[in-house]
């Protein structure tokens, strides 16, 4: 058609029995018709558009599977949905689409259009639910249109809205962009909770918190990760330094030797100095003399003469004496105190040798230990307190009968310097440890770094972008003063979408019913013939015809709370889903009218969208012949097709065959018998479903007056019978028989003798 200038597009994958549609459709207007038998997935596609409802919260149940999972074609896990409107200047009017997977809740996107869904679902959920009753609870007013111009506040809002969102989006780059080149390559950083302060959003609500402790700048931090990412992989432990540990038992014994007098030996001094000078010598020789059996020097092997033995044996007497023990003793003092310098000096240089390798690492390896330094050991006061014990023990060999008292500050003052030592060995051995744990732990010690570069460059952010920051804030509180100074001007007008829902239901009812059934404005509840039905009634006293009536002007008073303000009528798209399940024929009619009539109904409803889908062929007959609905469609195993109105036309044909006959005096023909067939057939499809001989011929004993040869020619007729003994049907029995239907059908659908009358005006 030269008018069809809006293009729907429909795509559809995996979604029940529809595998893979994909249709573009080209129509005049927005009121379309699909038909499909039951099993074609018309009602998964309502599903779809009421998904974008947000009607309830979709959640896991408790075996992990999702609501949406039955959306599913069997033995698939993801589908999808997508809706596409584009108007006849090419502009997008709605554009979206759902993906659905097995176990998981989809996200349903935000739509342009408002959709509205009438479905078993509504029902269900919304009507039934209640006994078919009306939840009263209904809050909130939509905001009418006010006689003032306000095109000078909404233009200025606009503006305020485009500089806080252009200068938003500026920042917000600026801050990624910083991310990305300079955070987010670091390894694993993502992994850290500190990392999220790094989001925009984060940096935005920050600018009026304190800042985060850090240590370091961010660019020494950089200079910390790249140390601790090159600390090899079998790096050695710094070994401790040994403790100073001096026998103190055997200093003070030495102090009490040297106050004490030892007895010198008899021998001439002469002699005895001759042997202090060599009594190593000496007594290393007499050892050995005491290894041999004759007498023979063990130094130069000559034999042992008389003189030389009377000289060993005052050697001996003198090495057995006390003199000689004591000195030896002594000397054996000053060789354990020079051993105890040997050992300070030993401890001092591998003191300094741990101060080096602790030095090192920590400049190349694990800054955090940067600022630690360990104590030197000064040992020289320690070497003097030794030194002075050693001097005074000197002293006393040159006489040992002479008793040298010694203070005991000089023992003590060992004892102190020792204790000073350890105590900066202790120290050193502290930190030695703990430098030895971060490198053995360098993940830990990299993860703080890590932690610290986040907090770092979250300071950083914050006092870059703070300015513009608090430029957006005040644009958005200015934003936030103007749209509620507009929302105020806007109020002055407003409408109760309690009184709205219930002056629509009551409006919908009285298509139907007129005053057999209404609803109580105050209570919500439906009126029986002025009778108001008490709680709970409503279920029992409707029938199933009557209760999806109700169900249905429920759905059409239900349009308004989806609406805030008068603009959201604009935005109305109706999905309607097989809205006339067990009602009778005549019903049908009055459903067409109301959908046909909406935008009287909703006064504020300027356009008409609507969607609706059925198996009903009648139905759908009656929205095409009705101009209810421009662009008609068929699904049909999984596709959608253009509808061929023939499917709908061979019932109304031989109803206006039958209804000349009967009213304006046309003649029948070889095919009224098979017109009156296919009518009895049509209406007990449609009313008891069954379509068998039986079927029928209780429809014809029910329907038609018993009184009469109608009944009987009619069931003969319909059933195909014809007998040679039986005289011809003559031309008056056929108007009689034809009379009779007509008027069965303009007592139960009288819509359809009026259109019958209706086109034959035309």
């Amino acid at each position: 058609m030269a008018d069809d200038k809006i293009t729907t597009i429909i795509k559809c994958q995996n979604i029940a029995p529809i595998e893979n549609l994909s249709r573009e459709v080209k129509s005049s207007s927005l009121k379309m018709g699909v038909f499909a038998n039951n099993g074609s997935g018309k009602t998964f596609l309502s599903r779809l558009f009421r998904l974008t409802e947000k009607q309830d919260e979709l959640v896991l149940d408790e075996n992990d599977k999702s609501p949406t999972d039955k959306l599913l074609t069997f033995g698939k896990n993801n589908g999808t949905f997508s809706f596409k409107i584009t108007d006849k200047d090419g502009n997008v009017k709605d554009d979206f689409s759902i993906s659905v997977t097995k176990g998981q809740i989809p996200t349903i996107p935000d739509t342009k259009y408002l959709y509205h869904t009438f479905n078993q679902d509504y029902v269900e959920q919304n009507i039934r639910v209640l006994g078919y009753e009306k939840d009263s609870d209904i809050q909130g007013f939509i905001l009418g249109k006010v006689n003032i111009d306000l095109k000078d506040d909404e233009d200025n809002l606009a503006k305020v809205e485009k500089e806080g969102k252009i200068l938003s989006e500026q920042v917000e780059k600026e801050i990624n962009t910083y991310v990305e080149e300079n955070i987010s390559n670091i390894q694993n950083i993502k992994r850290l909770s500190e990392y999220a302060y790094l989001k925009p959003n984060e940096i935005f609500q920050g600018i009026d918190k304190d800042l985060y402790e850090v240590s370091k700048s961010i660019d020494e931090l950089f200079a910390d990760y790249n140390k601790i990412k090159s600390v090899p992989e079998n790096l050695a432990d710094i070994e401790n330094v040994d403790r100073i540990n001096i026998d103190f038992t055997s200093l003070n014994e030495i102090k009490e030797n040297l106050s004490k007098e030892f007895s010198l030996s008899s021998l001439a001094e002469d002699f005895k100095q001759k042997i202090k000078s060599k009594q190593v010598f000496v007594e290393t020789g007499m050892e050995l003399l005491s290894e041999i059996d004759d007498n023979t020097c063990p130094f130069c092997e000559q034999e042992l003469q008389e003189n030389a033995l009377s000289l060993i044996d005052n050697y001996t007497k003198y090495i057995k004496d006390t003199e000689a023990t004591t000195i030896k003793q002594f000397k054996g003092n000053i060789e354990l105190l020079s051993k105890i310098i040997d050992l300070f000096k030993s401890i001092e240089n591998a003191n300094s040798k741990r101060i080096n390798s602790f030095n090192e690492y920590k400049t190349k390896y694990i800054p955090s230990s940067e600022d630690v330094e360990l104590g030197s050991i000064d040992i020289e006061e320690a070497k003097k307190s030794i030194q002075v014990l050693i001097d005074i023990i000197e002293e006393k060999l040159k006489d040992i009968s002479k008793p040298i008292p010694v203070e005991n500050s000089t023992v003590e003052n060992i004892e102190k310097h020792q204790t000073l030592l350890n105590s900066i060995i202790d120290s050193n051995n502290e930190q030695i440890v703990l430098i030895n744990a971060k490198k053995n732990r360098i993940g830990e010690e990299n993860k703080t770094v890590r932690k610290e570069i986040c907090k770092s460059a979250y300071n950083h952010l914050i006092e870059t972008h703070k300015t513009n920051i608090k430029s957006i804030f005040q644009l958005r509180e200015k934003w936030k003063t103007l749209d509620t100074e507009i929302k105020k001007k806007k109020e002055q007008q407003k409408v109760s979408k309690k009184d709205k829902v219930a002056s629509t239901i009551k409006a919908v009812l009285n298509y139907f019913f007129s005053d057999k059934y209404t609803l109580d404005e105050k209570t919500f509840r439906l009126v029986f013939y002025e009778n108001s039905l008490e709680k709970d009634q409503a279920k029992d006293v409707l029938s199933e015809g009557e209760k999806n009536i109700v169900a249905f002007a429920y759905y059409i008073g239900d349009t308004h709370l989806k609406i805030e303000s008068e603009d959201d009528y604009e935005k109305l798209f109706f999905i309607i889903d097989d809205p006339i399940s067990s009602m009778d024929f005549t019903h049908v009619y009055t459903v067409c009218g109301v959908i046909r009539d909406i935008s009287k109904i909703i006064d504020k409803l300027k356009r008409e969208r609507l969607i609706i889908f059925t198996h009903n062929n009648e139905f759908m007959r009656v929205l095409t012949a009705n101009n209810i609905i421009d662009k008609k469609m068929l699904l049909k195993k999984g596709e959608l097709k253009d509808f061929n109105n023939n499917l709908t036309v061979p019932y109304i044909n031989h109803l206006m065959d039958v209804y000349n006959i009967a009213r304006r005096n046309e003649l029948a023909n070889h095919t009224t018998a098979n017109s009156i067939r296919h009518i009895i057939e049509t209406l007990t499809k449609f009313q008891n479903v069954d379509i068998s001989k039986d079927g029928i011929a209780e429809y014809i004993k029910k329907n038609i007056p018993n009184d009469t040869k109608s009944y009987t020619l009619i069931n003969d007729l319909s059933h195909g019978g014809w007998r040679s003994e039986q005289s011809p049907i003559t031309e008056d029995d056929y108007k009689d028989v034809c009379e009779t239907i007509i008027k069965h059908i303009e007592n139960s659908f009288k819509g359809q003798v009026d259109y019958c009358e209706k086109f034959n005006t035309n």
